[in-house]
């Protein structure tokens, strides 16, 4: 891989996590509950894993999309064409990883992309909803976050393409 391919690659995922980061800080929604609520990106990210045990099934698929943004991520920089690794112990090449990152990063930017047309979202941990009266900047960043990194991935894999295709 060239210097030019690693810069590159590290560009595409630290723009995304800039973005991503930024928007922890942002409030995501406004739902009306009880009161009108408005919670920052940090509280959903980390409350949002155990929305399960509330009843919030769908929230917590929502909330799935962070780890498989993630393993894109991983599986994004781990991914390389240009070369075969022979490993050291068996002496045997290690096959090459083919490139499948763009899909998980696409699973994760359709994900978040849904979210946009729910109604409501769960409010209580009796399973209650609360209306969903609006989405704000943390919202657009955190959905932004992986529309960028999957536009880079593809653009990445189209132009470093070999001829054989996945």
């Amino acid at each position: 891989m060239t210097t030019s391919q690693k810069f590159l690659r590290l560009t595409i995922v630290i723009i995304p996590i800039t973005v991503f980061c930024s928007s922890l800080f942002f409030k995501v929604l406004s739902y009306q509950y009880i009161q009108i609520e408005t919670p920052k990106g940090y509280e959903l990210l980390l409350i949002g894993g155990i929305a399960i045990l509330g009843g919030g099934m769908l929230e917590t698929m929502i909330w799935i999309a962070n780890p498989i943004a993630l393993f894109a991520i991983i599986r994004f920089l781990r991914e390389n064409r240009t070369q075969v690794k022979i490993d050291s112990v068996l002496n045997k090449p290690v096959p090459k990883l083919k490139r499948k990152s763009k899909w998980f990063s696409l699973l994760a930017t359709a994900i978040a992309i849904s979210f946009s047309r729910w109604n409501e979202v769960l409010a209580a941990e009796s399973g209650s909803k609360g209306k969903i009266l609006a989405f704000h900047t943390g919202y657009w960043l955190w959905m932004s976050s992986f529309a960028l990194f999957t536009m880079g991935v593809i653009l990445f894999n189209f132009r470093y393409r070999e001829t054989k295709m996945d």
